[in-house]
């Protein structure tokens, strides 16, 4: 452009310039931040402006809109073909028109598929048939629109029970049935009988209700009783076999309240199912059937809103306290491998090595002790739908309804000790302890070592070795020989080259990985226990006495060392990507300088470990300790800063004691 050029462009931009009105755009500005400022404050609602259907109608995104038409149609045409088949009954489009071609194929239509013709005696059996399609769509209305429970497609086959014996004979044998059921329960679970066999023992018992009322039925010459004697048995057994269920996943008071709700859909359901006006379209119109089929697709689809769902768990003793509330007490799912046989085949080398049914135990009765409601889960294939039943999201929101307390290990294969996070993670589960990738970082010594010196915190020089044949570069006797990845492993000490060879052969045969070959550290072996996130707490530490000696907690350190200890600790646990809590183990060399051995988070809660040593000498409870490592990870999950200690009631033989904690100052 010529200089001339430029001289134009600029005058028109300065013109621009002028032209803009600074205080309206200023204005406009303003009340921009203040609506954004109010939509982070009040969460994501619909704009003032937004469509009306948009409160109440949620598609999700899984049917295109192809697949929409196509339903659309297969909806209306029933419709469209019962305003045909009406247009040809005598009377209702007047003489002129009642030999047009509309009711012309009225008529048609009506020879075809009308059920008229069926003897009225046999109408009872077609209208159960009929009547099936209008009862499972009311119950996907009542689950999914209104987000009330039931026991399964039950309250369908009752309301046929209703039918056949009359609804206050069923409703007696139903009481009785689950009275029955609630009494014998208990007893079952007492001698040990597995799941199947209980549920078969409480079958059996409906068959012997209901023959107990066909014998007395005649004795006594009641209708009720002869009505009871003829209430379907299978529709019995199936419901006795839900409540069963029911009480063996939740507890006696959601059995109930599920039952009460099953059986008051089944008697809407009869009441309808016996409307004459409805048994006679029901007739007349079969086709209606394909229109609730898609009807039921479409609620899925655009009205799964569950209006009613906390309302209705609160009442059937299942609330769930979301973990972004203000509720203390959570529903906690502890996460486990002691089973090794829910995978769908074996691959890779099985795990060892990891919490003791003792220590499992343990936790639970902390968490429990603490008032949150817990349940034990495997971390194998089935997990993540019993976490589903168990800690749901809330419907509309997706928050998480509980979290993990996560002491899994893994089954088999590569790096197992990350399989249970990865499964949380993508699931969308709160859990304790650290991610998948936090496993892999501190449990690949390789890479750990390199993490830790580029945060500068000072480790064992190391090398790694794949055959014992290797040369050991820039290493000196004696070194210590230890797995690349592996938890809870079985350290070597070699003091020569044969040692060497045999530990590197070993490492190889028993883990099928690399060994690494680190230079031993002499000095003093001291334990640091962390807990925390954006804040660490650092737990007294606990020096190891090597032989049968006792532990030293607290430690005697001076001052300066115990805090260049808590530096490097502190430093490790960030550098590696740790989380809420973590075991680091390193040596002081004779000089006073920290050497950074590894970091630790599987496995280390166990009973007279290191960790718990910590916590007992810094005035933990082990109860108070599990309840403080589900704080940090609950309000990690908050956004909220740590606040102090959880105060906790001391038990009585504890009440004397001082809470100890050390935390170098600085």
């Amino acid at each position: 452009m010529p200089p001339s050029g430029w001289a134009r462009h600029l005058a028109r931009l300065n013109q621009t310039v002028d032209s803009i009105d600074w205080r309206q755009l200023r204005v406009s500005a303003s009340k921009q931040a203040e609506r954004f400022r109010a939509y982070m404050e009040q969460g994501a609602e619909p704009a003032p402006d937004a469509a009306w259907h948009s409160k109440w109608l949620r598609p999700k995104g899984n049917i295109s809109r192809g697949e929409l038409a196509i339903l659309l149609t297969a909806f209306i045409v029933p419709l469209v073909m019962v305003v045909i088949r009406i247009s040809a009954f005598p009377g209702v489009l007047g003489p002129g028109l009642s030999n047009s071609l509309l009711p012309s194929i009225g008529r048609d239509l009506n020879q075809m598929l009308s059920l008229e013709t069926i003897p009225p005696n046999d109408r009872s059996r077609v209208l159960y048939m009929l009547f099936l399609p209008t009862s499972a769509m009311l119950i996907a209305v009542a689950r999914l629109t209104f987000g009330i429970r039931v026991l399964g497609f039950r309250a369908i086959l009752i309301s046929v029970g209703f039918q056949v014996s009359g609804i206050l004979p069923s409703l007696i044998l139903i009481g009785v049935m689950v009275t029955i059921v609630f009494m014998v329960r208990p007893w079952l679970i007492r001698v040990r009988l597995p799941h199947y066999a209980r549920l078969s023992v409480i079958l059996c018992t409906s068959v012997v209700v209901l023959l107990g009322a066909v014998l007395v039925a005649p004795w006594a010459r009641s209708d009720v009783l002869w009505g009871v004697a003829f209430f379907p048995v299978i529709v019995l057994g199936l419901m006795a076999e839900g409540i069963a269920k029911t009480l063996d996943r939740d507890s006696g008071l959601t059995a109930a309240w599920r039952t009460g709700m099953t059986i008051a859909i089944a008697l809407v359901l009869a009441v309808i199912c016996q409307i004459p006006l409805v048994r006679e379209v029901a007739i007349q119109f079969p086709e209606l059937v394909f229109t609730q089929i898609v009807a039921i697709i479409l609620i899925a689809e655009f009205l799964d809103l569950r209006l009613l769902q906390d309302w209705d768990a609160r009442l059937s003793g299942v609330a769930v306290p979301r973990l972004f509330s203000q509720e203390q007490k959570l529903r906690v799912v502890v996460v486990k491998n002691q089973r090794k046989n829910r995978i769908i085949g074996r691959m890779g080398l099985p795990t060892r090595n990891g919490y003791s049914r003792r220590g499992v135990r343990r936790i639970v009765g902390a968490l429990r002790e603490a008032g949150h409601t817990v349940k034990v889960f495997e971390g194998d294939m089935s997990l993540l739908s019993k976490l589903q039943d168990f800690i749901p999201p809330h419907p509309t929101t997706g928050q998480p309804g509980g979290i993990a307390f996560n002491l899994a290990h893994g089954i088999q294969g590569d790096a197992p000790v990350a399989h249970v996070p990865a499964m949380l993670e993508m699931a969308g589960v709160a859990y304790t302890g650290p991610t998948s990738l936090g496993h892999l970082l501190a449990l690949d010594k390789v890479v750990a070592g390199q993490l830790l010196r580029q945060a500068g915190v000072p480790t064992p020089d190391s090398r790694t070795m794949s055959r014992p044949q290797e040369e050991m570069e820039g290493l000196n006797y004696p070194v210590v020989v230890k797995p690349r990845h592996a938890p809870r492993y079985g350290l070597r000490i070699a003091e020569n080259r044969g040692q060497l060879e045999e530990a590197v052969r070993a490492v190889s045969r028993r883990h099928k990985q690399d060994a690494v070959v680190e230079q031993f550290v002499p000095g003093r072996e001291i334990h640091v226990a962390l807990l925390g996130n954006a804040s660490v707490e650092c737990l007294p530490f606990v020096e190891v006495n090597v032989g049968d000696e006792e532990n030293d907690c607290p430690a005697t350190l001076d001052p300066d060392l115990a805090r260049r200890i808590h530096d490097a600790a502190v430093a490790a646990f960030e550098a590696c990507g740790c989380r809420d809590y973590a075991l680091v183990n390193l040596r002081v060399l004779d000089s006073g300088e920290p050497k950074i051995l590894e970091l630790e988070s599987i496995g280390v809660l166990e009973e007279g470990g290191s960790f718990e040593q910590a916590a007992v000498a810094a005035g933990y409870t082990y109860a108070e300790l599990i309840e403080r490592i589900l704080y940090v990870a609950r309000e990690r999950y908050r956004g909220e800063a740590p606040a102090p200690s959880l105060a906790v009631v001391p038990n009585p033989a504890e009440a004397g004691r001082e809470k100890r904690t050390t935390v170098v100052a600085g």
